[in-house]
């Protein structure tokens, strides 16, 4: 039996927010500053900032693409694929460099993160609503940096929790990712809906847990078949589909005290 909803969590990429293909000018902006970091602290010259490009970073995400897509659970350890990109170069740098340089890149990733036109408008009215609203993204990048990007954008202070897979250790669908997420706002698993782009990891996987899920198809047109609870072109119709869902469960409440006292 359906139960009012106290939470809303939500995929990041494709369903908060979209890209643009790879931005040029600012990686290169951001490698040239890594560049001379390198050159700093290695007291000698390194490689070009279109060098750092091809063999970094063009390298670093086809090692995470090519994870993803062999389906393991775990999520990869960012700083060991960009230390081996590196080494490549002869370059060997301490951890904190390491990540000196994920931070360098991911400034330069920013222009191309846009969010999405009814995003903001959709969290007021949730939020309004008296709703706790939470993200649970597959994410290779440290927490700090992925919760950086979202201040940038101006997201932040609409969430009451976020969960990324780098910090959890596995990726969705599995059941830890979004129990982790759900403890640490505090509801249950009946009272939640899961919105997101994608079948395997935002509905089927919050499902299995005992979330009801939304297939958003506005940035993603990933076919549903059949087991999505809900399907929306773009976001702005998720507010009608937590006030159908409400008033379903508040007539149910209302139908089962009736019956109670016959």
């Amino acid at each position: 039996m359906s139960a009012p909803l106290q939470a809303v969590l939500f995929d990041y990429g494709h369903t908060l927010i979209h890209f643009d293909e790879r931005p040029h000018a600012t990686l290169v902006d951001a490698y040239e500053k890594i560049n001379r970091l390198l050159a700093r602290r290695l007291k000698r010259e390194v490689p070009a900032a279109q060098v750092l490009i091809e063999k970094v970073s063009r390298a670093v995400d086809d090692a995470i693409q090519r994870d993803y897509a062999a389906g393991r659970p775990e999520e990869v350890e960012i700083a060991t694929i960009y230390d081996t990109a590196l080494r490549g170069l002869g370059l060997e740098l301490e951890p904190e460099v390491i990540e000196q340089v994920m931070e360098l890149e991911q400034e330069g990733w920013l222009n191309s993160v846009h969010v999405g036109p009814d995003v903001v408008t959709t969290l007021e009215v949730l939020r309004a609503g008296g709703l706790r609203l939470g993200i649970v993204s597959n994410a290779a990048y440290r927490p700090r940096l992925m919760k950086g990007q979202l201040r940038a954008l101006g997201l932040a202070n609409f969430f009451d929790a976020v969960t990324f897979s780098s910090e959890v250790g596995v990726r969705k669908p599995h059941p830890a990712i979004y129990a982790d997420a759900l403890g640490k706002l505090r509801v249950g698993p009946s009272r939640t809906l899961f919105v997101g782009d994608r079948v395997r990891e935002d509905v089927q996987g919050p499902q299995s847990q005992g979330m009801r899920a939304v297939l958003t198809r506005e940035w993603r047109q990933e076919d549903d078949p059949g087991v999505a609870d809900f399907v929306i072109q773009r976001l702005g119709e998720l507010p009608i589909i937590v006030n159908r869902v409400n008033s379903e469960a508040r007539g149910a409440d209302t139908y089962n005290e009736v019956t109670s006292r016959e």
